[in-house]
């Protein structure tokens, strides 16, 4: 009897024991579940469930978006300090190198109306870094009678449409890519000039747009206007390789000079484009 009834009281504690176990389980999964319905009542944010996608399984992660360039074309200046004018271009790049070795980064211009090829020392996005440079140099003694030169790179699009005839949207794109390009070099040229890093990404990238638009605008009709920005576009096109180059170059490297030589010509066309009114009169 003892020991039977040990069995009994044994198998009596071992199947209320499993009720217990079994009544505690349920009430921890009616919690969960009452506090999964309560979190959606209260509007408790839970984390997705983590699916994998079809053929991305091995994936881990992706690369972001490029970033676009948010900058609207607009009528900005350039900023340089003229140290010279010269009949002879030799004397011209001979002063260039004068200026190299004091580590001040100038460029030639192209031959004026009146014979002079001029000597920038620049470019700067304000005029009052423009203005502090040339009164560095006026007190050194570098260049007395320097004097600084604000260059307007105007955008008047309308105003070449009108001489089109109709609103073309293959020139327009070109107009502002030219522009976003003119101002993106001078920065470009800038920092490097102060010894600064810059990135050359954004003038390769309006480099290929303005090629790709070329060769659309160069099977449409004709007209003065766009034979001009061509030749305005091919200009940058080729800058905007010299630029490449001198990535990598010293500001006063013979690859450096060219692409800064490069840089003023385009803006002295540019500027003579949009004076003409692009018509080529």
């Amino acid at each position: 009897m003892h020991r039977f009834g040990r069995s009994v009281q044994r198998k009596t504690n071992d199947r209320w024991g499993g009720v217990f176990i079994l009544a505690v389980v349920l009430a921890v999964v009616g919690a969960w579940q009452l506090g999964g319905v309560l979190g959606n009542l209260l509007g408790e944010e839970k984390p997705a469930a983590m699916e994998p996608v079809p053929g991305m399984e091995d994936v881990t992660s992706l690369p972001e978006a490029p970033v676009p360039t948010t900058r609207m074309a607009q009528t900005f200046q350039v900023h340089f300090v003229q140290v010279g004018a010269f009949r002879s271009e030799g004397a011209a790049r001979q002063f260039v190198q004068e200026l190299a070795k004091q580590d001040l980064v100038a460029a030639t211009t192209p031959r004026n109306e009146q014979g002079l090829v001029k000597v920038y020392v620049g470019p700067f996005m304000t005029g009052e870094e423009a203005a502090e440079v040339q009164s560095i140099m006026a007190e050194t003694g570098v260049a007395k009678n320097a004097f600084t030169v604000a260059m307007e790179v105007a955008y008047a699009p309308d105003a070449v449409m009108a001489m089109t005839g109709s609103v073309n949207p293959d020139l327009q794109a070109g107009l502002d890519t030219l522009n976003n390009y003119l101002f993106e070099a001078g920065a470009w040229f800038a920092k490097r000039s102060a010894g600064e890093p810059a990135d050359g990404g954004a003038l390769a990238s309006l480099g290929q747009e303005m090629r790709r638009l070329a060769t659309k605008l160069a099977a449409a009709e004709e007209s003065p206007a766009i034979t001009r920005f061509l030749g305005l576009a091919d200009v940058a096109s080729v800058n905007a390789a010299d630029i490449e180059v001198a990535a990598t170059a010293s500001p006063g490297s013979e690859e450096f000079q060219r692409a800064m030589n490069g840089y003023v010509s385009l803006l002295e066309q540019y500027r003579n484009f949009y004076t003409e009114g692009g018509s080529g009169e």
